[in-house]
């Protein structure tokens, strides 16, 4: 081997280990970078779990506040329901043979609540059967066209049974229902201008009272009107 020969080798050998030093550097640096990074990884993994543990007990503490919220707020709503009779009574000046005594008013139903009062239904109650005589806005099937109690069915009354008229003849009450399904809260329903007529003759004495009673859904005990309707005749 010539010494140019000799001295190109040299050359060559120093130069490869100038390289291998410099890549054994490099190793070792990206290896202390890679840790770093690892360790920040894990730093901020453990922070993401942490917030996410948070998140996740705020979500079921929001959870148990809105059951809450919604069961007080179910537990306070409700109807309130105020029933009482505004009527006057008509009576001839002397009680002669086939004289009447009229009583005109309306049954009114307040909600004072804060819930409706679903499916209402009303009864108005004679203390004598024999008295039952109440004309009013109350759709009767069948009845003459003339009739004083066909009314607009869309502010009517109902029967609460088909044969609730003569039901009502036999035993003084008369089971009523509104068109509308309920009584929103903070609304007044009227079973308006009704009318009792009560035939009397010279001889004839009568104590009648008839008592008002409201149901529905959420007062299926009923609720006694504030007052009642009653008068006596001697």
């Amino acid at each position: 081997m010539s010494f140019n020969q000799k001295t190109n080798v040299h050359k060559e050998h120093i130069q490869l280990k100038q390289r291998l030093l410099h890549y054994r550097s490099e190793t070792v640096k990206n290896e202390r970078l890679l840790r770093q990074q690892e360790k920040k990884l894990l730093e901020q993994k453990r922070i993401i779990d942490g917030l996410t543990d948070r998140l996740e007990e705020l979500a079921q503490q929001a959870e148990k506040n809105s059951g809450a919220n919604d069961y007080e707020q179910n537990s306070t709503r409700q109807a309130i329901i105020v029933p009482y009779f505004s009527y006057s009574i008509l009576a001839p000046s002397t009680f002669e043979e086939d004289e009447t005594v009229l009583v005109k008013g309306h049954f009114v139903i307040e909600n004072k609540g804060t819930a409706p009062l679903s499916t209402p239904i009303i009864c108005l109650a004679f203390n004598k059967p024999e008295l039952a005589n109440l004309t009013g806005k109350i759709n009767r099937p069948r009845a003459p066209k003339d009739h004083v109690a066909q009314m607009n069915e869309s502010d009517g009354w109902s029967f609460l049974e088909e044969s609730g008229d003569a039901q009502a003849k036999e035993t003084g009450q008369y089971w009523l229902k509104p068109k509308a399904a309920e009584i929103p809260a903070l609304s007044t329903v009227m079973f308006s201008n009704f009318e009792i007529q009560l035939p009397m003759a010279a001889t004839s004495s009568v104590a009648m009272q008839v008592n008002g009673f409201v149901y529905g859904d959420e007062h299926p005990e009923g609720i006694p009107a504030l007052n009642a309707i009653a008068f006596t005749l001697v």
